[in-house]
């Protein structure tokens, strides 16, 4: 009632009451923000540095999940390891009609079995002295080494044929081969004094890593040397590969397959799903990325805080001047919360390109596909912008208590 009355005695004696409209106060402060660039800029680092580092991780947080979607470790998310509960079931559940069962099964793209005994001495000869290696001898038949797919350097790889006649012969790591002295196929070497001809040297696996450490022969031929080694020294493994997401599937089904008397003594090792592991690294690295993002937000919401607080001593002469002539309180309220506002959207709009640009940089340098979405740019820029208008609450306040006579006297 009391601002009404004062506003009716104005008017009657002729004196206009000032007023600040939008236009003004964003003029205002973007003159007051032009007029010292260097220092708006530092000021709004800390702002485009929380809004670039919001933008920019979550950006490559959502590159790195569609990365880890595309590129899953294909080849383990492919595999499914069948193992018996107990080392007393029988061995028919490795027998070839199971396995066609087993291949039958939409999603098996190739089934093989192995058995691994115990670590050997392999030589180079026959007789005492010569060169040596120790390795597990592993049978697998040639599906099995579809599944396993070692990369030669050099030979070929046993065949039907092979598995058939329980041909004595053998795959050999290169490490071993470079211990045994082993650089080209047709060479022999020998196991228990039984002589077995190389015919390929492999140097890399697709899966089953554990056999870079030993050698690999026909499964009759292994199935022969199991014959009087105790059960619990064998181990018996069906290996599966299968189609992209079939996994899982594979897995529930394949004991059942193999051994439909008690499906149960069978125990089968299925990968995780890659989408779940994608959720799962998305979910850790989006919370990891908030956090650092809202940290550095805080800290640019402070300095631009300081900044105001801080420029407040120096304009006090500049704010006595504007209410001496006219400004209102609420007036020097509104130009200095326009103000630390403008440097929070400036800083909000240069940290969102700056964030975007990292992650395009980043992206292109890994080969990625980069993902950038536009919402969270905006969202950045509007986080600053608030940022802003937050720090200048305080500087704002305490400004707009500023005597018009004390700030001209100084």
């Amino acid at each position: 009632m009391r601002r009404r009355n004062n506003a009716r005695v104005l008017e009657a004696l002729g004196v206009r009451v000032a007023k600040l409209r939008g236009v003004d106060l964003i003029r205002e402060s973007w003159i007051s923000i032009a007029g010292n660039p260097g220092r708006s800029l530092v000021t709004a680092l800390g702002t485009v540095l929380g809004a670039a580092a919001f933008v920019s991780t979550l950006g490559l947080s959502s590159t790195l999940g569609r990365q880890v979607s595309a590129e899953f470790d294909v080849y383990r998310a492919t595999e499914v390891v069948v193992r018996a509960e107990d080392a007393q079931v029988s061995r028919e559940w490795q027998e070839s009609e199971k396995l066609g069962v087993l291949r039958s099964l939409n999603g098996v793209q190739a089934a093989g079995a192995r058995v691994s005994l115990f670590e050997r001495r392999v030589q180079r000869t026959a007789a005492l002295g010569g060169d040596t290696a120790s390795a597990r001898i592993v049978g697998a038949d040639p599906e099995a080494l579809k599944v396993i797919q070692p990369r030669l350097t050099t030979g070929r790889l046993p065949d039907q044929f092979h598995e058939e006649t329980a041909a004595k012969v053998a795959l050999l790591p290169k490490t071993i081969a470079d211990k045994l002295g082993v650089q080209r196929t047709g060479v022999a070497v020998f196991v228990d004094d039984q002589a077995y001809s190389v015919i390929g040297i492999f140097d890399e696996v697709e899966r089953s890593p554990e056999a870079m450490i030993s050698l690999l022969v026909p499964f009759r031929v292994a199935e022969e040397l199991s014959f009087g080694i105790s059960a619990d020294q064998v181990d018996r493994e069906v290996l599966i590969e299968t189609a992209p997401g079939a996994a899982q599937y594979i897995g529930r089904q394949a004991p059942l397959a193999l051994h439909p008397q008690s499906p149960e003594s069978l125990r089968a090792i299925a990968p995780p799903d890659p989408m779940t592991l994608r959720r799962s690294v998305e979910g850790n690295v989006t919370k990891l990325s908030l956090l650092l993002s809202i940290v550095a937000l805080a800290i640019g919401t402070v300095s631009i805080g300081n900044a105001a607080s801080a420029s407040i001593a120096a304009r006090t002469s500049e704010i006595g001047l504007r209410r001496a002539v006219g400004a209102r309180p609420v007036h020097v309220f509104a130009q200095l919360l326009g103000e630390t506002t403008v440097l929070g959207l400036a800083g909000g709009l240069a940290g969102a390109f700056l964030g975007a640009t990292v992650t395009v940089g980043a992206s292109l340098w890994n080969g990625w596909q980069p993902v950038i979405d536009l919402k969270q740019a905006v969202l950045a820029t509007a986080v600053g912008a608030a940022a802003g208008l937050i720090a200048g609450l305080i500087p704002a306040l305490k400004a707009m208590r500023i005597e018009p006579v004390a700030a001209l006297q100084r």
